[in-house]
């Protein structure tokens, strides 16, 4: 994904049951292929997310970079977000989107 060209996906469309995780993904891709643009991937965001999921950013970069599509980045979340409650989550997810 070049994000010069273009606007990374929603916060809101959701991999793995985590709101902006397809959002980082996208930024994952761009930053693996140098083009980033004006987006910065392992910014605060991206931090807050991989931090709720315990996960590594170098670790979600290999999982994202790992498919052509979202089933890298789905796949580790839902490893690494097994331990959490629905409710855990749901509350993660309104943080991130308001």
């Amino acid at each position: 994904m070049n994000l010069s060209l273009a606007q990374p996906r929603s916060p809101r469309t959701m991999i793995g049951g985590l709101a902006m995780a397809v959002r980082t993904a996208d930024k994952a891709r761009a930053a693996s292929a140098g083009t980033l643009g004006s987006f910065n991937y392992d910014c605060s965001i991206d931090n807050k997310s991989f931090a709720s999921a315990r996960i590594d950013v170098s670790e979600y970069l290999a999982a994202v970079t790992s498919s052509p599509d979202d089933l890298g980045a789905e796949g580790l979340l839902v490893r690494k977000m097994a331990g959490k409650s629905d409710d855990e989550v749901a509350a993660y997810n309104r943080v991130i989107l308001e």
